[in-house]
């Protein structure tokens, strides 16, 4: 009991000495140590990165598919690569309102549905014009689309097609192109020497109105009455109710047999029509993101591991250079314990330090990237970026566990010194 009473403070004496040694021991060798810590320290800052950068492109495809409603389908149509009855390959396959009338009565599960039918003219305001694209669409595609408009705009509504009006929404280039810094709401233009009022205006704010800042849409009933008549579509979109007892992949299937059986193409045919589901779209999206994010879990660990590995060898040259020092220390009473701890709190505190570096610089970096997008707008899809704190801090916590491991194999030579031997090796020298 005496004994034991005795090696309390000489235990807690030794702690205290063994962490003086080892910030001494880093202090002494500042380069030898950031050589070490530096392949943990970066490896931490490119997983930080990747995921923040990751996560907000993840967020900016999730924000372009909102979009369209899930439920949302596109048709369109392409030209038959295979042989039916006695025709030949190579024709055009175009729809028009009686077919997407039929399509209306016989299938029931459809809320809504509207061709979408475009061609170029001349947008005239005062005296200045823009050649663009004028595209029909009934009030129904604005009910299943999230197109975002400035304040004061509206979508085209039933009356706009009952009552056959002029009405016109505009891209923000066409805006821009035709009454410049004006504001264009309720404004008169001429679209191929009819005039419409203009009822909205598209942001571009994202990749879906960007693609369309330059179109003008009008409804389609005033499109076939004052700019083509009867035309043939090669597009249509249509949506089904909440209730409908049909998944969507079964729907596009039954939709794709109708047309080939009116159309008169072979069922088979992969280029005859094609059919886009959204929410298809939305599940290979989040496919794609959860092999995104494995890859870049796969790719910062493989920076980690490099890490580990260079503190191991700076460890083992640690454990080489001071030999003697550990070989005297056992001489006079130290253990191979008190060794081996030295050793593997030299490796918690560079791993740590430089764990909590590369968090801290990579959460800085994409701080500061997410002023640049606020300021700019954003980037395409990437609108922000984002990382969790908690994944984060796993990762540091994952890599101080692993920089204690990549010590135990140094440690556990240090500990095996013998004082005789570690007197010849310093007289060697």
């Amino acid at each position: 009991m005496f004994c034991k009473e005795k090696d309390k403070p000489t235990n807690n004496y030794n702690i205290v000495e063994t962490l003086r040694e080892i910030i001494h021991s880093i202090q002494q060798n500042r380069v030898r140590t950031f050589m070490s810590g530096f392949g943990i320290m970066w490896g931490i800052f490119i997983l930080v990165l990747l995921l923040g950068v990751g996560k907000g492109v993840e967020y900016g495809v999730q924000d372009l598919l909102k979009s369209f409603a899930p439920k949302s389908i596109f048709v369109w149509g392409g030209e038959t690569s295979m042989k039916y009855k006695n025709m030949q390959e190579g024709r055009r396959i175009f729809f028009n309102k009686y077919l997407l009338e039929d399509i209306r009565r016989r299938f029931p599960e459809i809320e809504g549905l509207s061709p979408r039918t475009s061609v170029s003219k001349n947008a005239i305001f005062g005296k200045r014009n823009y050649y663009t694209s004028v595209t029909g669409l009934t009030h129904e595609y604005w009910s299943f689309s999230n197109f975002k408009m400035i304040e004061g705009s509206r979508p085209f509504n039933l009356m706009d097609d009952r009552k056959v009006r002029n009405v016109a929404i505009i891209g923000k280039k066409v805006a821009t192109k035709l009454f410049l810094n004006d504001n264009p709401l309720d404004k008169l233009i001429d679209v191929g020497g009819v005039y419409y009022r203009v009822i909205g205006v598209m942001k571009n704010d994202d990749m879906v109105s960007q693609r369309v800042e330059s179109d003008i849409f009008v409804p389609f009933p005033s499109f076939t009455c004052n700019i083509q008549d009867a035309p043939n579509m090669s597009t249509f979109a249509l949506y089904l109710s909440d209730d409908a007892q049909i998944s969507i992949s079964d729907f596009s299937i039954k939709i794709t047999n109708y047309l080939a059986r009116n159309l008169r193409f072979d069922e088979s045919d992969p280029n005859a029509v094609y059919v886009r589901a959204f929410e298809e779209e939305i599940s290979s999206a989040n496919s794609i993101f959860t092999g995104i994010s494995i890859f870049i879990w796969i790719v910062g660990l493989c920076f980690l591991i490099s890490g580990i590995v260079s503190i191991t060898n700076i460890l083992f040259i640690v454990v080489k250079e001071r030999t003697n020092e550990f070989g005297l220390r056992m001489a006079i009473g130290a253990t191979p314990y008190h060794i081996t701890i030295q050793v593997l709190l030299e490796a918690l505190i560079i791993t740590l330090a430089s764990g909590l570096m590369g968090m801290f610089l990579g959460v800085g970096v994409l701080k500061v990237v997410n002023m640049v997008l606020t300021a700019t707008g954003g980037m395409g899809l990437l609108k922000t970026t984002e990382i969790d704190m908690g994944i984060a801090s796993l990762a540091v916590f994952i890599m101080v566990l692993s920089g204690i491991f990549a010590g135990t194999f140094p440690a556990h030579k240090a500990s095996k010194i013998e004082p005789v031997a570690a007197m010849r090796y310093e007289n060697r020298g």
